[in-house]
């Protein structure tokens, strides 16, 4: 099998299908069968694929095809994907694709690695088709997220300074501690993925992690007070049951 290859999508006969825009994904994975699969349920999707069978070519192929997604397995022959990922982010040209990785690495050590790599999403195997076509169009969906003016999110009301984490609400200027900075940041750079407790943990508070689950859910609750219409109500920091948080752009 070669390194890289076209994959042509089923025919799609239902109109409804029509309205997809056809966004080029890259899936790099060595088992040829899950290649095959995620093509097949990518092509239903609407979406254009090219694959990878190992790590060393991918940042070639995404300098000359640029795709719009890379699905990434992390346990690739001569170079891992974590490693791969990694170099995609710290390339400017291919920074902006986002990442998902599909591995069967599935412990709470092996996700963190994979996001501290920059990946946007993280899916287990053995996966659910259906699930993984959801996280694609989430994942997607981002580029319609925070609409930014010279280094400014705005959300609503709320006017967020990319550089120092100031933030406006109102025209008012809006204290945030440490915490909340970090917190916020956090979802900023990562629109429409779901953060756990412990990935908050993880990535706000680091090796200094005495701290207890509710802490986190106030530490949210007084983001929302400060850059929420209504916090009760939440627009742009939601919960999602079971799960943690996401920030939800306009």
């Amino acid at each position: 099998m070669k390194d890289d290859q076209n994959i042509t999508p089923p025919v799609l006969e239902d109109s409804t299908h029509c309205k997809i825009s056809r966004k080029k994904i890259l899936v790099v994975d060595d088992e040829k069968e899950l290649v095959r699969l995620v093509s097949f349920h990518l092509g239903i999707a609407g979406y254009d694929v090219i694959s990878a069978n190992s790590g060393i070519s991918v940042l070639e192929i995404c300098k000359k095809e640029k795709p719009n997604l890379v699905i990434l397995d992390l346990l690739l022959p001569r170079i891992s994907g974590v490693d791969v990922c990694r170099r995609l982010k710290n390339d400017p040209f291919t920074a902006n694709i986002p990442v998902i990785m599909l591995t069967a690495l599935a412990e709470l050590g092996d996700k963190l690695k994979g996001f501290d790599a920059g990946a946007d999403d993280y899916v287990t195997k053995p996966f659910s088709p259906r699930e993984l076509m959801v996280r694609v169009k989430r994942v997607l969906g981002r580029c319609s997220a925070p609409k930014s003016q010279i280094g400014t999110i705005i959300l609503g009301d709320a006017r967020i300074c990319l550089a120092d984490l100031t933030v406006k609400y109102q025209d008012k200027e809006i204290y945030l501690t440490e915490k909340e900075k970090l917190i916020l940041r956090l979802l900023l750079h990562n629109p429409g993925r779901v953060f756990t407790h412990e990935e908050i943990l993880d990535n706000v508070w680091g090796q200094d992690n005495i701290v207890e689950y509710g802490n986190i859910d106030v530490h949210i609750r007084h983001l929302r007070e400060k850059i929420e219409n209504n916090p009760e109500q939440p627009k742009f920091i939601r919960t999602i049951k079971g799960q943690g948080y996401l920030l939800e752009a306009e």
